[in-house]
Order: C-alpha cells, then structure tokens, then sequence
C-alpha cells in the first residue's frame, strides 16, 4: 500500500489575518484555542507519522502556526524522526530572528503566501493593511536565515495576469518554487469568486510556459489535476522536471490533512473527517478508512472516469466535493472533453519512468535515503538525465556530478 510523501497539520485555528478564502475558517483571538492539540498530544502524533510516512515533507501551518507557542518543539521532534518540517505562514511574525531559531530546530524550509505583486491587493484578500509588507519581510527573513523558501499564491480573475511578475519576485528573492493554487469554493472560499473553465485551461498554459523559460525556478499549479493533460503526461511519465505523480490529485492517495483538534481529512480542501487521532493511529486510518480506499481504488464518475487522462489526472477531489457532496463524482471545472477515437486511459499505461536505465545497487541505496517526498522527482531528473546523454547505468558518480544548484530543501538543523 502506498504511504503518504506530504502531510499538512493545521496547528491552530488562530491566525493574526483573516483571509477572505480561508478554507480553515481560522479565527483571530488572543488566547490559545482550547479543542487543539496539546503538546502532549502531538509530541507522539509526531512519531506516528514518522512511522507510517517515512521521509515525508510534513508541513505545520494554521491558522498561523507561528502563534503555536511548542511550534519548535515540534520541529525538533519531527526533525529528529527523519521528516522534513516545512512551516506554512504568512510570515507576518518571522523575522531573522524567529527564522534562525526554527532552522536550527529542525525546519528546512517556509511557504509563505503572497497573491500578487501588488500591495493593495494582497492586503485586501487578507483583510490587513500592511499583510503584503509583512510577508515580504518574512521571505527574506527566511532566506537570511538559511531556509528554503516556496511562495504560495492563490490564483483569481484579478490576479492571474501577475504570474510573470510573481516568477520574477520569486527568482530575486531567491525562493525554490512558486506554488500557484487554483481556488477550491470550501471554508470561507465560499464567498469568493473562482475563474471561469476557459481561464483555468489559459492560466494553465501560461505556467507551463512559465516554468519551460525558468528552468531555475520550481513553478507549479496546485488543485489544477489538469495540467498532466496540458503536458500530454500519462500515468507513469514524468518530463521537464515533472515527476511520475507530479499535478495529479493526492487527496488520500500520497497526502492526507490533520486537523487542530485531530482529525484527518484526505486534504486542506476536503473538509469530511475520514478519522479522529485521538480516538485511534494514523496508520489505521490510513490502511482501512472506507473514504481513503474509495480514493485510491475507485474510478471516478462522469467524464473524469471516462477520460483519457483518467489516472493521470482523475480531476480534483475536492472541486468535485464542494460542487456535488461526492469525492467521486466529475470535475465541474474541467471543460476537456475526451476526443473522438481515442480510448479511455489504461492503468497499463504505468510504466517505469525510464525504460532501459538501471541503477548500480550502490546509487539505489543513496536515492533510498532521500527524503519521500522528493525521491520521485529527483529520480524522474536523473533518469531523464541518463536518457538525454545515453547513460545506461546510473552511479553514484553520475548523482554526484547532476546534483542540481539549488537544494529542493534546505539545510539541516544548526548548520
């Protein structure tokens, strides 16, 4: 049974903001929320992830997670079991200072929302005058400090034509990636406006084009399944640093959610509890939850399971959720239409990623110690790589001599 390579925890329904498409609904109060997680709770939580995700990016976030006052004991203790903590802020409350004490806890990296280049806009959507000062202020605190840093915007009507600009304050301040998310109406998204179908197919071609003029640059489109179809990428195919699962949607499949108060969702944007932590483990949740199965094993309905991209991209779970109160049912914002002739996608289609290459078994014992999340991406950029120069073996010399410039994830604690 797959494992999960990504688990996002939402620390706290506190926040210092209050975004209009919260899917958390998080609340702006000064004192501690008393449902959450204590720290007696998800000090043990930590080691149940560890254990049935071995190597995964586990990202704490909020509300703002920054106002968890045991964020850095749990970095540590996560840190220290062998995942990759990666906080998810505002940034509002990361200075240098603040920065420094969570890379030397453990934390390797931090996405920090920014929905446009300009100010007013950013500062409307998160309802604070000052919010995009704050963030940017937060970025470089980061990059100071020696943590990777991913921007993370939201994509609406208004903002879409901000990309170019976005990649290019992403590559000045140095950040690994730019995480574009396409709006899921749930929480208090409900109030806001998504883009009609033919953006989605235009804003999507726009970041592919992005990313193939910024190799250097990490730009994807997030709850957007539909990009696989875009780059023509089957099941079991990775190209142009796409990764074999790269884009497809994980709900439940490589990614599930964690509540403030423990429950577990198949991600941020589903809100159905699928299991309560603190009424039994992770791992059983995971191996027999009926919803995580449905998720993994089953089809989906209409179009999407008809589709020539069926398992590729599958349409997102959890646009179909908040539309039709069924996981399974079609992508609503999906307008792609199966064309004439051409047959639904078989599972057959999964293939290796690279035919003909192998691994000498010395190399194979080096990708087994990269961290989960990663190893499918940095295998996909090898084995292209092996393809490109007609390299049949891939050694450990070979990684040595392909490591890219920059890390996926940064540092280790107190370097």
């Amino acid at each position: 049974m797959a494992t999960p390579t990504l688990i996002s925890w939402n620390l706290t329904r506190r926040c210092n903001l209050a975004c209009g498409h919260c899917y958390l609904d998080a609340v702006q109060r000064k004192s501690d929320c008393g449902d959450e997680l204590s720290t007696t709770e998800a000090v043990p939580l930590v080691a149940e992830i560890a254990e049935l995700a071995p190597g995964a990016m586990l990202v704490l976030t909020g509300g703002e997670p920054l106002l968890r006052r045991d964020l850095d004991d749990i970095v540590v203790v996560a840190a220290d079991a062998g995942l990759m903590p990666v906080i998810g802020t505002n940034g509002l409350l990361l200075n240098e200072a603040r920065a420094q004490r969570l890379r030397q806890a453990g934390a390797v990296g931090v996405g920090i929302s920014l929905d446009s280049t300009a100010p007013e806009f950013h500062d409307r959507l998160r309802g604070m005058t000052g919010a995009w000062a704050g963030a940017l202020a937060g970025m470089r605190a980061a990059r100071e400090a020696g943590l990777a840093l991913q921007l993370q915007t939201t994509l609406f009507v208004e903002n879409r034509g901000d990309l170019e600009a976005l990649a290019d304050l992403a590559e000045e301040l140095g950040a690994m990636a730019l995480n574009l998310f396409f709006l899921v109406c749930t929480g208090r998204g409900v109030t806001q406006t998504d883009m009609p179908e033919p953006l989605y197919e235009e804003t999507l071609r726009d970041i592919a084009r992005l990313q193939r003029e910024r190799p250097g640059l990490m730009i994807r489109a997030r709850c957007a399944p539909y990009m696989r179809r875009l780059l023509n990428l089957h099941a079991g195919e990775s190209a142009g640093g796409y990764a074999e699962w790269s884009s497809a949607c994980l709900a439940g499949r490589r990614y599930l959610r964690i509540t403030p108060h423990g429950e577990v969702t198949p991600c941020p944007y589903i809100p159905e509890a699928v299991g309560d932590l603190r009424q039994e483990s992770l791992k059983d949740v995971w191996e027999t939850s009926a919803t995580l199965l449905r998720l993994r094993g089953e089809l989906p309905g209409g179009k999407c399971g008809d589709c020539d991209f069926r398992f590729s991209c599958g349409g997102c779970r959890a646009r179909a959720f908040a539309v039709a109160s069924d996981l399974m049912a079609e992508d609503p914002k999906c307008s792609y239409i199966r064309p004439p002739g051409a047959a639904p996608e078989s599972p057959q289609r999964c293939e290796p990623i690279a035919p003909g290459v192998i691994w000498a078994a010395e190399a194979q014992a080096l990708l087994e110690r990269i961290p989960g999340f990663v190893r499918s991406r940095v295998r996909a950029r090898l084995e292209e790589a092996a393809v490109r120069e007609a390299v049949r073996v891939i050694s450990v010399e070979f990684i040595r001599d392909h490591r890219p410039k920059k890390p996926f994830f940064g540092a280790s604690r107190g370097n």
